[in-house]
């Protein structure tokens, strides 16, 4: 919950204030397609979850504990991987996509592995 919440986190900052300096980063069209204040509105969802990953990484997770936001988490990073992983196939050289889509593809299994698993008396006593 702490990676997730600092990834999150230092995106959603990034994005907050320098929306335009990052899209010209991955795109060279002038004017940037997308305006500022979209992408400022996307930040605002991605401070939201880190935030939310921040109060709650203390919180028994597994099973039904933490349900919510175990799901939140795992539906983010799975549609994440997947856009990452489309934008990767159609620029295949670009070494950076690829790496996103996989850290991506790596946050959704940890979370869907935490849907499905079981927090029994060892996950409760490692999450203290």
């Amino acid at each position: 919950m702490v990676t997730s919440a600092a990834v999150l986190g230092a995106a959603g900052l990034a994005l907050l204030f320098a929306p335009l300096e990052l899209q010209r980063l991955v795109t060279a069209a002038e004017p940037p397609p997308v305006p500022a204040p979209l992408l400022q509105l996307g930040a605002a969802a991605l401070l939201g979850l880190a935030a939310t990953n921040w109060v709650g990484r203390g919180v028994t997770l597994g099973g039904i504990y933490g349900r919510a936001l175990v799901l939140g988490n795992a539906m983010h990073w799975t549609v994440g991987s997947l856009v990452g992983l489309r934008a990767a196939l159609d620029r295949p050289a670009d070494v950076a996509l690829w790496a996103v889509a996989a850290g991506c593809g790596g946050f959704a299994l940890a979370f869907h592995w935490l849907l499905r698993r079981h927090p029994g008396p060892a996950a409760a006593a490692a999450a203290r």
